[in-house]
């Protein structure tokens, strides 16, 4: 066993194999910069150069890309605060403001280091793993699958947002979005109301996007200035080094976190970046500068979505099923290259085998070396004025969005939930509830109506079952004792209590109270789940009125503008203003097609909020829609068409 495991590591250095795994490690980085795109648009990129590739070469490519995004993803979490992909959400919540202090260098080398460090922690378990994983895996039924999400979403609803009623409020508005599409319970199309879009659900990319990229991008572009407020990177990486050794405990726990959510399969990245979060707010003593700026905030999420990788691998290399989105690519690309996944992958090709987990843990070492080397070209884009980097954001988030299903759909649903985002935040509702609801939404329903059919009362019975009720217990009991020590319900810092307010929240308490009526129609197993869950929404959203009413003397909605940007400016620039340029690019595309509309949007925006001279934006204009015609020749793409495309037969890529 130990001859095959060194054998192994000789193979993945031997300098083929090495080039290739470099070149993976490479396109996962590049990837992973790029906001939204995450490593399942990665592989899907390899996949057609694969084909008839010997084994060990094509294998490490792969392994190169899917290792690394977790690590790249943190560029665009920590400099512009927006997640690289959804494993990097959780980083922004603290990523982003120590990048905003001046202190993106301790954020990046502690996120790096962290990165490092659960990446191999990962391989390490994955070697463990392949002997003992088998009796773990199966031990994990319906029932346990369910506490596991319970727990999740318990602990993401309590432990963030402004208020412990907003942030249950916004986690069972992400389970009720998370309710469109077929109900698993009894396979029919639910609050689709026959629009085709809507029939496979809102995609988890969209609503990533849409809750973090687009509030981010609103107040940066109300602010006016660039998005650090002073030099970005400057001197501490040695400083982030330095809190990764002194929270290895921390790092090492959520590591280990996101070896067991990976192992879970269809969990994944998803939520493991914000159960880790919320593991290292639970634990710390001192939890005042969460959300502000505490680097314990980036090292958890970031040590557990590297080792989630070597964690969903377990299942795909043992038995054949994907762990994630990711995984179930890899294994495709794995079944072209003739290596077949599963109990005789194990016992027969160890060598393969040994091979990925080789591949896993060099690239991770080398994907953190190259963050680091890489870091100081990146981070000076982010001390530009952001007025010159905003309309080209916007294209790749847009362009990101409609890899979803390819459709106006896609975009449509970015703005419309973007601008239900811009609000939570501006209100100081949890979007990372929303998001862990929306995940978790059919995994509870689905694991719920199988747990009642196969166990029953005698689901009680089971060990691992009980001691994740007994933890989510003590997840509750130590957030609700948390939030009462530090009065967050009565903290109104950022909840005005203006009219804005009380309509915002109105919509969601309409919100519940739509998905309870049209519930009303369904079969009653697919009835059931959100006729409770609206009616939980509804009870909070009552709860959250009553609390508002006693709290007359709060501040109005001026000061969160007034914190944002600061004096009279803050009247000048409202969230509606910046609102209208998106509503602006959905209507003039659906006239002209997506294409054309973008190269009218970024002009006119240089043109109306920068002094650039007339060629310069002709120029940057043409470089942002040769960009787009490249991907979308590369990725074989016709955009989304306008009226202008019904009406005239154009040549590509206007057509």
């Amino acid at each position: 066993m130990v001859d095959i495991f060194m054998e192994a590591l000789a193979t993945v250095l031997s300098g083929q194999n090495l080039l290739y795994l470099s070149f993976g490690v490479t396109l996962g980085l590049v990837v992973g910069v790029l906001p939204g795109f995450g490593g399942a648009v990665g592989l899907a990129l390899l996949l057609p150069f694969v084909y008839g590739m010997d084994p060990i070469p094509g294998v490490a490519m792969l392994i190169g890309v899917t290792s690394v995004v977790c690590t790249s993803d943190t560029f665009p979490a920590v400099l512009i605060g927006i997640p690289g992909s959804v494993s990097s959400q959780a980083t922004v919540v603290d990523g982003f403001p120590l990048a905003k202090k001046g202190e993106a260098a301790r954020a990046l080398s502690g996120a790096f280091t962290a990165s490092m460090i659960g990446g191999v922690f990962g391989a390490l378990v994955l070697t463990g793993a392949i002997l003992i994983a088998r009796p773990i895996v199966l031990a994990f039924g319906t029932g346990e699958m369910l506490m596991l999400a319970i727990l999740g979403i318990s602990m993401v609803g309590i432990l963030t947002g402004q208020s412990v009623l907003k942030g249950i409020l916004a986690a069972t508005v992400g389970l009720m979005i998370g309710m469109i599409g077929i109900a698993p319970a009894s396979n029919e199309y639910r609050f689709e109301f026959e629009v085709l879009y809507l029939s496979n659900g809102v995609p988890l990319l969209i609503i990533a996007l849409a809750v973090f990229a687009l509030p981010e991008i609103v107040d940066l572009l109300r602010t006016g200035k660039a998005v650090a407020e002073r030099n970005l990177l400057g001197q501490g990486w040695l400083q982030g080094m330095k809190d990764a050794v002194k929270h290895k405990w921390l790092i090492l726990r959520c590591a280990g976190i996101g070896c067991l959510i990976g192992i879970l399969p269809g969990l994944g990245g998803s939520v493991v970046d914000w159960i880790a979060y919320a593991h290292a707010m639970q634990t710390a003593k001192d939890r005042s500068q969460f959300g502000k700026g505490d680097i314990r905030g980036v090292l958890a999420p970031e040590a557990s979505n590297n080792a989630k990788e070597g964690g969903a691998l377990i299942p795909t290399l043992i038995f054949g099923i994907p762990g994630s989105s990711g995984t179930a690519i890899l294994m495709g690309g794995m079944i072209l290259l003739g290596v077949e996944p599963g109990i005789t992958m194990v016992t027969h090709d160890l060598p393969v085998v040994y091979t990925i987990i080789w591949s896993l843990a060099i690239a991770n070492v080398i994907g953190a070396i190259a963050c680091i080397a890489l870091a100081g070209p990146i981070a000076r884009l982010s001390s530009i004025n952001f007025d010159y980097i905003a309309p080209f954001m916007i294209m790749l988030i847009l362009f990101a969005a409609f890899q979803s299903s390819k459709a106006w759909g896609d975009l449509f649903a970015l703005t419309l939930l973007g601008i239900v985002a811009i609000y939570m935040r501006r209100y100081g509702y949890s979007r990372p509830a929303l998001v862990v609801g929306f995940v978790l939404s059919g995994s509870i329903e689905n694991n719920l109506f199988q747990t009642l059919s196969f166990y029953g009362a005698e689901v009680f019975l089971r060990p691992i079952f009980l001691v994740l009720v007994a933890m989510a217990a003590l997840s509750t009991w130590v957030g609700l004792k948390m939030v009462k020590m530090q009065k967050r319900e009565a903290d109104l810092l950022h909840m005005p209590l203006g009219a804005g307010q009380v309509i915002f929240l109105g919509l969601f308490g309409a919100f519940a109270l739509a998905v309870i009526f049209f519930a009303q129609d369904l079969m009653f197993r697919g009835s059931i789940f959100p006729t409770v869950v609206g009616t939980i929404a509804l009870v909070t959203a009552g709860a959250l009125a009553f609390q508002m009413l006693r709290k007359t003397d709060g501040p109005n909605a001026a000061r969160y503008d007034e914190e944002l940007i600061g004096g009279e400016d803050a009247k000048k620039s409202t969230p509606e203003k910046q609102i209208l340029w998106f509503v602006a690019l959905m209507a003039i595309g659906a006239v002209v097609g997506f294409f054309l509309s973008i190269g009218i949007f970024i002009a006119a925006f240089l043109k109306l909020r920068t002094r650039l001279p007339l060629l310069t934006i002709a120029i940057m204009t043409g470089c942002g829609l040769g960009v787009l015609a490249v991907m979308g020749h590369m990725l074989h793409l016709d955009y989304p068409r306008g009226l202008l495309q019904y009406w005239f037969d154009m040549p590509w890529p206007l057509s």
